[in-house]
This record gives C-alpha cells, structure tokens and sequence, in this order.
C-alpha cells in the first residue's frame, strides 16, 4: 500500500515553480506549508491504517523510509523558492523520522523542554542526526497524543525548520480533531 507518492512530490513541485512569491505578501507562501501538511496526512493516514490492522507497524516503516528515499531535490532557479524548499524539506524529514520512531515504538520518557535541550547539545556539536533524533521524539510524543508545549528555540539554530515540523504535526492533529467532532 503506497501512501506517497513520486508524483505526488512532483505535483508540489509544479505548484511552487508556477507561485509567484511576494514577500510583503505572507500569503503567497503557503504552498509550502499546505506540502508539509500533505505529506503529515498521508503519515496520519498510515496511523490510522495500522489502528484499523489495514497494515502492519513493520510495513508502516518501510513506507516511511521509502518516502525519504524519493524526497525530491529540485532548483527552482529562485534563490528564495530553493531557500523556502529545502527548510520545508527539512521539516518533512523531521516529520517522517517521528513517524518513523511512533511506528517503531521508540518514545522518550523525557519531556519536551529535555528533548530540546538534548537536541540544542548534540546539534553543537555537529552531530545532526542525533540532533534529528532528539527532535523527532518530540514528534513521536506530540502522534501519541501528548500536547506540544511553547518551546525556546535559538534563532541562530538548525533545529527550527526540524521544529517547525514537528509543531505542524500538532496543528495538523488538532484540526482534524476539530474537523471529526463538526461531522
């Protein structure tokens, strides 16, 4: 069962090329939110697959894995559209790694204020995986169910697209809770 696709991904990727970017108009931006939040469906899609034993948790992480396979990597010819792209990329494998631990079970019992802390730690050092690692157990946290705190992030950080995935996996549960009690 595939839940992304190639063409999927090359669909965003002629949405961004035909926007026309304003930066005095936010608006015109949210194609690459409205991306993230896409692919943070098809993610929720698979929970409830694997809730409705429609699929199994190990082929749940298959999917995952190969959507980051097919991640795509494109040149806009637009410093400000590549700018755009690769932060929202980012975001998306912050997305897809918590994902990926909430399906393989791997929870923290830290909180999220620790987690950040861990994350901040191991990005200082220049060990960026274990810095994505960190956060995406805050993502796994925030699928389980657990409420995303307001959290103090350095600006200067690489950490704040991976955070900002994570916070749209919160907002994308919280309107979809929204959304099933209006039905």
């Amino acid at each position: 069962m595939e839940f992304y696709s190639q063409s999927r991904f090359s669909n965003w990727i002629n949405k961004i090329a035909e926007t026309e970017l304003d930066e005095s108009n936010p608006e015109t931006f949210a194609v690459f939110d409205q991306m993230l939040e896409d692919v943070i469906i098809a993610c929720l899609s698979m929970v409830r697959a694997v809730k409705e034993r429609e699929i199994r948790k190990a082929d749940a992480v298959k999917e995952i894995e190969r959507i980051f396979e097919i991640l795509p990597n494109h040149d806009f010819g637009n410093e400000l559209k590549n700018e755009l792209f690769q932060y929202t990329l980012e975001s998306i494998k912050a997305v897809l790694q918590s994902f990926k631990l909430y399906f393989e079970g791997k929870f923290s019992k830290k909180n999220f204020d620790r987690l950040l802390k861990d994350a901040l730690k191991k990005e200082q050092k220049g060990d960026y995986e274990a810095s994505l690692n960190a956060v995406a157990l805050m993502g796994a946290k925030v699928i389980k169910g657990e409420q995303l705190p307001e959290l103090d992030i350095p600006e200067e950080s690489a950490i704040i697209s991976w955070i900002d995935g994570i916070d749209a996996i919160s907002s994308v549960i919280e309107l979809s809770k929204i959304d099933a009690s209006t039905e």
